[in-house]
């Protein structure tokens, strides 16, 4: 078919539904240091690395948690998540199979650190799925909305970003993948409703119709 080379997929709100338990973490853990919390500000972390959240926190919300802190809590807020909470979003096996008969490479740029990715890759045995991760803490301080996780990850996979499609859940996400120069489809779903995701090249309600927005789109 004509279309991409490879595809490169986001972690959270994509291949798991994370966002949702990340969410009712967050409600919890963050309003103790930040009383004034509220849905705004859930809606405009979505995305965000947790060294780059800690600095939204800092620069927006006055946050006075030292870093070191901060990361401790979340490593243990994800170490719950993605260790028993999560579960794999429905037809993404079907989604990895159909791209991978298609001869397309399979990437994953995620702003989570390569820990937590790596809980869901082993606990779902989805590691031999992916030919390139690319994870937060390779980029700290750059990570989506900046294009350098997609940029990595393109690279690793030895395939020209004009060549990759993103799929993604975010305005962040979309966003980085724009600036990568690749195409991106947006992944709606029940838990990022309130998401901007119109820079997005195709949206789609379900994984299963990712391969048939690829093919629409001009290539």
């Amino acid at each position: 078919m004509k279309g991409p080379r490879a595809v490169i997929l986001d972690m959270d709100g994509v291949m798991v539904d994370s966002e949702r338990h990340w969410r009712l973490s967050e409600d919890e853990h963050i309003r103790r240091l930040l009383p004034a919390w509220c849905e705004a500000d859930t809606q405009a972390i979505v995305g965000l690395g947790v060294v780059d959240l800690y600095r939204w926190l800092v620069k927006n919300r006055g946050l006075k948690t030292p870093e070191a802190d901060f990361l401790s809590m979340c490593d243990r807020m994800a170490a719950d998540i993605y260790g028993s909470r999560v579960a794999v979003a429905p037809d993404l096996g079907a989604l990895l199979g159909e791209l991978k008969r298609r001869g397309l490479k399979l990437g994953l740029a995620s702003s989570s650190p390569a820990v937590w990715v790596g809980l869901v890759l082993d606990r779902f045995g989805l590691r031999a799925d992916f030919s390139a991760v690319a994870t937060g803490d390779e980029t700290p301080g750059r990570t989506k909305p900046d294009p350098d996780l997609y940029l990595l990850a393109a690279a690793r996979l030895g395939v020209a970003p004009a060549a990759c499609a993103a799929v993604e859940d975010s305005r962040y996400g979309v966003q980085a993948a724009k600036s990568a120069g690749m195409r991106c489809v947006a992944y709606r779903g029940a838990e990022n409703s309130a998401q901007d995701l119109s820079a997005a090249d195709a949206e789609v309600g379900a994984l299963r119709d990712v391969p048939a927005a690829l093919e629409r789109l001009a290539w």
